[in-house]
C-alpha cells in the first residue's frame, strides 16, 4: 500500500508540473479525443527483472532467478472518462502471460492519465493501481503496480498511444519450502517472488 501512495504522488506531481507548463488552448486540439468516455485497448511486452528469496542450494537464497526467461506478453481494457482535456481517470482489467517461471495474471486496476496538452498528439503520463486476483487457480494472485509515460498521436483518422514503463509484480505466496535442518524450523514457509519489468505499449483509442 505504500508503494502504491508513493507512485500516486509521484504521477500527480509530474503531471501538476507538465500542466502548469501548459496555460494555452492548443489550435490542434481535438475534442472528441480529451472529453467524455474513452476506451483504450493495449497490447504490451516486459522485460522482466525476477528476485525472490526462495532457496535454491542448501537453503541459501538466491536473489535472482538468471536462468529464467524475463519475457512478458498482455493485452488490457482501459475505460474512463476525461474529466477535463488534461486529466482523466478510469479502470483496466488485463491478461498477462509470464514466460517463466510460467504464470497467468488478471490484474484489475485505477488508470489515472495526465496529458500536457489538449491537442491531437501530445505526451502523457499514467499510474495504474491495483492487484491481480486468482481465478480457478488459473491466475497468480499479488500487487500490481504500473507507471510511465508516453504519447497520444494520429495516423489518419485513428487515434494511438505508445508508451514506457514500469512495472511492479509482488507475490507473496509464491513457492513453500522447508527450513527443518535450521534452528527453530518451519515445516511449509512461503517464499515471494518479484516480476518488476520495463514494458512497452501500444494503445487504440477507439473512444
Amino acid at each position: 500500500m505504500k508503494r502504491k501512495l508513493i507512485f500516486l504522488f509521484i504521477f500527480i506531481a509530474a503531471v501538476s508540473g507538465l500542466a502548469a507548463q501548459s496555460q494555452f488552448i492548443s489550435q490542434d486540439r481535438d475534442p472528441k479525443k480529451n472529453s467524455d468516455l474513452y476506451f483504450i485497448p493495449e497490447i504490451n511486452y516486459g522485460y522482466g527483472f525476477l528476485a525472490t528469496n526462495y532457496p535454491l542450494y542448501n537453503l541459501q537464497e538466491k536473489a535472482v532467478y538468471d536462468s529464467y526467461s524475463p519475457m512478458s506478453y498482455s493485452v488490457a481494457m482501459n475505460i474512463g472518462y476525461y474529466f477535463t482535456p488534461n486529466y482523466s481517470a478510469g479502470v483496466g482489467v488485463a491478461y498477462e502471460r509470464y514466460m517463466q517461471p510460467n504464470a497467468n495474471s488478471l490484474p484489475l486496476y485505477i488508470d489515472l492519465r495526465g496529458y500536457l496538452k489538449d491537442a491531437k498528439n501530445t505526451p502523457f503520463a499514467f499510474v495504474k493501481l491495483g492487484d491481480s486476483f486468482s481465478w480457478w487457480r488459473a491466475f497468480e494472485a499479488g500487487e500490481w503496480m504500473h507507471i510511465g509515460v508516453g504519447y497520444k498521436f494520429f495516423m489518419g483518422k485513428q487515434c494511438f498511444t505508445a508508451s514506457l514503463g514500469y512495472e511492479l509484480k509482488h507475490v507473496g505466496h509464491w513457492k513453500t519450502y522447508s527450513t527443518i535442518d535450521q534452528i527453530n524450523a518451519i515445516p511449509n514457509r512461503w517464499a515471494g517472488l518479484n516480476r518488476n519489468a520495463i514494458t512497452f505499449n501500444i494503445g487504440w483509442v477507439i473512444l
